[in-house]
């Protein structure tokens, strides 16, 4: 009798943990729900994300090239941009130098110029005007940057949403000209539209958190950007 006595009893105790479990897990299944709302209009978010972007001084950008592009001899990049008060940049890539690859290479574009340590901990040496190489600065041109890469973009169509950086962002996919394509890369030489996607953030003054152009077949680069308008110091090297 005393073990048919002590059953019930356990289960009395324990019935209050078992209704913590029950309500924690009914917790996480709501903070985990999906945004089902319906997407919005996909052209009039890469308009309004176009014009936010085309406003920015300063970004940090995430680049990585998926598939070897030979005009463009960049694996990735990390680096912090600004064009003001004077357009300028610094961070670290593994890039393709004669034949060889070289990781965390650490650059500076200042005055126009690029300047790199092949060499981990050595001293930064003039490889002369940027835009022979890759003008990372570039990339916040109004004219020719990723405002740019925005509004060139034909056919947009909201396909989904994605965590980018911890936000939520719209997925959209479309094509971009040419012409946009060679202005943020003038090395691609471009000729024909490319497949394009750009993520852009639901909340706020939409900013593009993420982009991504596709010059030829399997062959992709990839723009993570985050601390829009965050401000960027890059001293000029000897300075």
């Amino acid at each position: 009798m005393q073990i048919m006595q002590t059953r019930p009893r356990a289960v009395r105790i324990l019935l209050p943990f078992f209704a913590i479990l029950m309500a924690a897990a009914a917790l996480v299944g709501c903070g985990s729900k999906t945004n089902d709302a319906p997407l919005p209009d996909a052209a009039t978010l890469i308009t309004e994300s176009a014009a936010t972007t085309r406003s920015q001084q300063s970004v940090h950008l995430e680049l990585a090239v998926d598939g070897e592009i030979k005009e463009l001899p960049i694996a990735t990049l990390s680096g912090d941009l600004t064009n003001a008060p004077a357009v300028a940049a610094q961070g670290k890539a593994d890039i393709i130098f004669l034949g060889q690859k070289l990781t965390d290479v650490a650059f500076v574009v200042a005055d126009g110029d690029l300047y790199g340590a092949i060499t981990k901990g050595g001293n930064m040496q003039n490889f002369g005007p940027a835009t022979d190489i890759y003008d990372v600065s570039a990339i916040l041109n109004p004219d020719t940057g990723l405002a740019n890469i925005l509004a060139s973009f034909s056919d947009p169509q909201a396909v989904g949403r994605e965590s980018i950086g911890g936000s939520d962002a719209v997925k959209i996919t479309g094509t971009v000209s040419a012409e946009a394509v060679n202005k943020i890369a003038p090395q691609l030489k471009a000729s024909a539209p490319a497949p394009a996607t750009a993520w852009i953030r639901e909340d706020g003054d939409h900013q593009l958190a993420q982009v991504q152009i596709e010059p030829s077949a399997g062959k992709t680069i990839t723009m993570t950007l985050t601390d829009w308008g965050k401000a960027v110091t890059v001293t000029k090297p000897g300075s």
